[in-house]
């Protein structure tokens, strides 16, 4: 059956509705720069390892962190009505490693394109270079099972003894190798895929891969489109899992004294592409 025009064009209003509705621009999103408050109803506070995902109450989302060493290492969540429900505060203070994120977590059967399109609105200040140890990552982050993957959506970093934060994480840090690259959201993306053998993961200490798409024009605040990285990834045959286990905002850091703190962060699932 052939849809009218009119029909047509009524379809793609209400899809441009929604994602306006839901996703801000990155005009407005890096406008959202004022400070939330610590003492406000919902805010939370969380000094140890979560070991494995908790709950958020009355958000859509989840926190982890996971700390091996160091001291005064905090998580502090803002809250469902300050900063877009998902903003959150995150210092660390001399870790071997540190892993604060929050966002979306699923654990189920089911792969990405169960999950419609998803985007991450974010705007944040951190502390300055080389405040977080050998590696850093800042971005989405979670992993999948079937084959079992760590997943990086790299947007920023603190730079280490290598390599300044003002240019892209490179394969020094990550390791592994580039696989190729495409353009979303405004910047070109380089893709890495590693092997990580006998390591830590959701599934105990084994070996599992790992997918970097890494922004190499680093920003603090945007919009991130997920799924089209999760799209590219299967494009180019890379084992992304089947088994969605969580789509979050990390920050981790490789030891170090350091912090971040975002003043606007959210998650969306779009029915349809918003072209960001």
């Amino acid at each position: 059956m052939k849809l009218s025009t009119k029909i047509l064009t009524t379809i793609s209003s209400a899809a441009l509705v929604a994602c306006l509705s839901f996703t801000k621009g990155e005009n407005d999103v890096c406008t959202q720069t004022g400070e939330l408050s610590k003492t406000a109803p919902g805010v939370q506070v969380f000094t140890s390892n979560s070991d494995g995902d908790v709950p958020l109450a009355g958000s859509p989302y989840g926190y982890e962190m996971w700390t091996e060493g160091g001291n005064n290492n905090t998580l502090t969540w803002f809250g469902p009505d300050q900063g877009g429900g998902a903003a959150f505060r995150t210092e660390w203070n001399q870790p071997h490693i540190y892993l604060g994120r929050v966002g979306y977590f699923w654990d189920e059967d089911k792969p990405y394109t169960e999950y419609k399109n998803i985007y991450c609105d974010f705007n944040y200040t951190r502390s300055g270079r080389n405040t977080a140890g050998g590696h850093s990552y800042i971005g989405i982050y979670g992993w999948t099972r079937d084959p079992l993957t760590e997943y990086y959506i790299v947007e920023d970093w603190y730079g280490n003894e290598r390599r300044s934060d003002t240019l892209p994480v490179d394969t020094n840090t990550t390791r592994g190798k580039i696989v190729g690259n495409f353009t979303v959201d405004g910047a070109v993306y380089d893709i890495v895929v590693n092997t990580r053998i006998e390591q830590p993961s959701i599934d105990g200490r084994t070996t599992f891969y790992q997918i970097f798409s890494i922004r190499q024009t680093p920003r603090q605040c945007g919009t991130i489109s997920v799924t089209e990285h999760f799209k590219k990834w299967k494009e180019l045959e890379l084992p992304l899992g089947d088994r969605m286990y969580e789509c979050k905002f990390l920050v981790e850091a490789g030891s170090g004294t350091g912090w971040f703190e975002a003043s606007y962060l959210t998650f969306t699932q779009e029915d349809l592409p918003c072209n960001k």
